[in-house]
């Protein structure tokens, strides 16, 4: 409960000692301190699945995503204040196969198992109500190469002590992301003033108790609410993405996101709100380009860090426990082969605008108007008609585990086919 701001109105349980928590303040000391009468506690299976339920309930799109780039440089270089991911299975929804959030680094930072560990923590108020802790949340920055002459982004808004810190991820770890229509980090009505995002960004452990994989894996299984996927505005190969975008500004339309295929994969740019009021587009490619590049992060260096990871939770308990280690290691290796066939140039396929793409059939880059063709998968079981053949299977996935740590002195990254 938070004393004066926040849940207001709750008494505090008898006997239970008062807990003040004060959180890390992100504006000037002015600021008014941010003070809890209640200490948040672990959420447990059964309050789990119920913010599991609602949140996947409210999200457009829901994945399980590879970091392969936090943001992380080297040589005391910034950090980039960008994390890019790779779709790993799709709960709900049609994400692209990689997207970015704006979110900082903890590939070399040593507080960084900690933070990955990070509890998700809810508050219980005496009639067994239960009200979710600000976890963290997603603050828009800078996505695009900058441009001499532009006008510099707003900074942004200003928080208060009660304000989430922001999202982090290590490069090569696997999360859950809940992400709302207007493709950033779902915000939820769960949040006592409905503003807070709330677990729309949580790490997956992989141990026994990781409830929350679990949870939103299960919602999902019951089908929540279907939401109508956003069109898009497909062009035809060859389209000039700076006269394409100076006839949708004409006509009032802003491009809020590109799209890049790259044989079978798509990519998402998706720029903060600031960045797209101005022409942006013929900077889009760039940011795709950069993504395949190594650095601290990168494909390689992200498939074997996960590999690394994902090798230590297989194992017997983890195959009849709950933590879906194996499953993981399955959607994570297809992603990989998949990754292998990037070989060509990516070429922008599709804009979302905010407006019908519909309109613009009569233009002459006008190929059409469509959801992107990707559809939910979730987790797939693994395969084999008996426990003999399952047993095969849970061989297979961990040599090619092994194979992607470096196992037979493989250190590209790949695959057999």
């Amino acid at each position: 409960m938070l004393l004066g701001t926040r849940w207001k109105g709750t008494r505090m349980k008898q006997g239970t000692a008062m807990m003040v928590m004060l959180l890390t303040a992100i504006t000037p000391q002015t600021a008014r301190a941010c003070v809890y009468m209640q200490a948040p506690e672990a959420v447990g299976q059964t309050s789990g699945e119920y913010f599991a339920k609602t949140m996947s309930g409210a999200a457009t799109y829901v994945d399980l995503v590879l970091v392969e780039d936090d943001g992380t440089r080297p040589m005391g270089q910034p950090q980039t204040g960008i994390i890019t991911v790779r779709t790993i299975a799709r709960f709900k929804g049609n994400s692209a196969d990689r997207f970015s959030l704006f979110g900082t680094g903890l590939t070399l930072k040593p507080e960084a198992d900690t933070a990955f560990r990070a509890p998700l923590q809810h508050f219980t108020n005496e009639t067994g109500q239960v009200t979710p802790f600000p976890y963290v949340e997603e603050r828009q920055g800078a996505l695009l190469p900058s441009v001499k002459g532009a006008a510099p982004l707003p900074p942004p808004s200003p928080g208060t002590s009660c304000s989430p810190p922001p999202i982090a991820a290590k490069t090569g770890r696997f999360y859950l992301v809940m992400r709302g229509a207007d493709g950033y980090l779902l915000s939820s009505a769960l949040a006592a003033n409905g503003r807070y995002p709330v677990f729309g960004f949580v790490p997956v452990t992989l141990e026994m108790d990781d409830i929350w994989l679990g949870a939103v894996r299960l919602a999902t299984f019951d089908k929540p609410a279907p939401v109508k996927p956003q069109a898009l505005l497909t062009l035809r190969p060859g389209s000039n993405p700076t006269q394409v975008e100076a006839r949708l500004r004409k006509a009032g339309m802003r491009v809020r996101a590109a799209y890049f295929r790259d044989a079978d994969l798509i990519d998402e740019v998706h720029p903060a709100d600031a960045e797209t009021q101005a022409p942006w587009l013929a900077r889009a490619r760039v940011v795709v380009e950069h993504r395949r590049k190594g650095n601290l992060g990168g494909p390689v260096f992200a498939n074997h860090s996960a590999a690394e990871f994902v090798r230590a939770k297989l194992g017997p308990m983890q195959r009849y426990g709950r933590g879906l280690g194996y499953e993981v290691a399955q959607a994570f290796t297809v992603s990989v082969r998949r990754e292998q066939a990037r070989k060509g140039t990516p070429m922008l396929v599709a804009l979302e605008i905010d407006g019908d793409p519909a309109n613009f059939a009569s233009e002459s880059f006008y190929a059409g108007s469509a959801p992107l063709e990707r559809k939910a998968s979730g987790l797939a079981q693994i395969g084999g008609a008996d426990e003999a053949a399952q047993f095969d299977t849970q061989q297979r996935i961990e040599r090619e585990i092994w194979l992607l740590n470096g196992g037979g002195g493989n250190q590209q990254g790949t695959l057999p086919r």
